[in-house]
This record gives C-alpha cells, sequence and structure tokens, in this order.
C-alpha cells in the first residue's frame, strides 16, 4: 500500500487536538497505512486493529513534539518510529500475559514460562532505577528547600509536619511541592517511554 502524501498543513493543524475535522481527515486518509505499519512490525492480524488504535491514541499526544527535519519523508519515519514503540509496548504486555490453552501441550508450557517472582522483582528494580533516574534529571528545577522536603517525606518516609518545622516551612507548601515534583517525574518518564 501506497503510503498518503503528507500534507504539512494538515500536520500543522493536528497539533491541536481539538480540531475534529483534522483528525477526522487524518484518520481516513492515514488509517490503512498505520493499520499496514502495525501488521509489519509483527503484531497478530486479531490485534491489528486494536494496536493501530492505540497507535493514533499516541500520535495524538505526540504530534506537537514532531518537527520537520528538512529530509523527505521526515513525518512518515516519524510514524514509523512512534509504530515501532506502540507495538514493542503492545507485545511486550502480551508477552506476560499467559493465553488459557489445554491439550497435551500445556504442561510444556507451564514449564518454559519463567518464574514470575523474578521477573516482577526485576520489574520492580527497573521501575525504582527508572524513578531515580528521573527525580535526578528534574531535581535542578526546584528550589532545594522543596527538593529536601520531598526526598524526606518520599523517600527517607519522615513526617510531614517533622520536615516541615525542621525546615521552617509549612505542611501544605510540602505537599504542593511533592506534588509538582511527582508530575515532573512521570512526565519525565512518560516522555522517555
Amino acid at each position: 500500500m501506497q503510503p498518503p502524501e503528507t500534507r504539512p498543513s494538515l500536520i500543522v493543524k493536528l497539533k491541536d487536538r481539538r480540531n475534529e475535522p483534522a483528525w477526522t481527515e487524518f484518520a481516513c486518509a492515514y488509517e490503512p497505512f498505520l493499520m499496514q505499519l502495525v501488521r509489519r512490525q509483527g503484531t497478530p492480524e486479531r490485534h491489528a486493529p486494536d494496536v493501530t488504535q492505540q497507535l493514533l491514541l499516541t500520535i495524538a499526544r505526540s504530534v506537537e513534539g514532531w518537527t520537520d527535519d528538512g529530509q523527505a519523508a521526515s513525518f512518515r519515519r516519524w510514524l514509523g518510529r512512534v509504530a515501532r514503540n506502540v507495538v514493542i509496548k503492545f507485545m511486550t504486555r502480551e508477552r506476560r500475559q499467559v493465553a488459557g490453552q489445554g491439550g497435551t501441550d500445556f504442561l510444556e508450557q507451564l514449564e518454559r514460562i519463567p518464574d514470575v517472582a523474578t521477573d516482577e522483582a526485576q520489574l520492580r528494580q527497573y521501575e525504582h532505577e527508572l524513578i531515580v533516574w528521573a527525580a535526578e534529571q528534574v531535581r535542578g528545577d526546584f528550589h532545594e528547600t522543596s527538593w529536601k522536603a520531598f526526598w524526606a517525606t518520599q523517600v527517607e518516609g519522615r513526617g510531614v509536619a517533622e520536615v516541615a518545622s525542621e525546615l521552617g516551612v509549612s505542611a501544605g507548601s510540602i505537599y504542593m511541592s511533592r506534588s509538582r515534583i511527582f508530575a515532573r517525574i512521570r512526565a519525565k518518564i512518560d516522555n522517555l517511554q
């Protein structure tokens, strides 16, 4: 299937998520192409429509970050990267789920499943390292007092009243600082993923 012609004027309109006519036009023109991208990435046929829908949602959330690199097919290459990432996330989730099956091969399949406790521990370790990395990335964006309050209450597990008294700030300001820092950490992680 030939990819649709990329019209810069349409892409500019897509950066406004509320522009329904632009999104309708984009979906009508690009959905078959995106479905093909998803299938080429190895998505099982029965999941291709759902993964394509997830891809459209991901495009809607991230299109404002796309910039033309001046090379031919810049937007289509970007779509390809986004599609690859969406499919990888889908396949990773799919791999973690074991489909119910019967028959004589069932026991052999069960024996090949990795130890879930080990996988969960590794996943928790990965998530912890990701949060620590993101926290270090955003630390410089906040006042030292805000950061100390966040670290003492969230990482060290100390009480808000105790930390507020120690730092000479109100408990409310600690709650607000923690909320802002958490939001920034989440955004940093979302951008990475």
